[in-house]
């Protein structure tokens, strides 16, 4: 069974060969995570949260940025 982190990663669209690269862990540690052969240390999990939080952030950013532009072309006043 896939630990929550690996689930996580799933759902942001991050497959097991991005984690591996992305934070420099080898390939064979994170499909026994994804196979829940092992679990990530603490540390490990963390930084991927933290990574995965900044991303949502940044993706919310960049969509409200979006909006406000759309806004103005209408003529709306914020």
């Amino acid at each position: 069974m896939m630990n929550r982190m690996m689930a996580e990663c799933r759902a942001a669209g991050l497959s097991a060969s991005d984690v591996s690269s992305r934070f420099k862990i080898p390939a064979g540690v994170v499909t026994r995570w994804e196979r829940g052969e092992l679990r990530p240390p603490a540390w490990v999990e963390r930084m991927v949260r933290d990574f995965l939080a900044d991303e949502r952030r940044k993706n919310h950013w960049k969509s409200r940025r979006g909006q406000g532009a759309a806004n103005a072309r209408q003529g709306w006043k914020r």
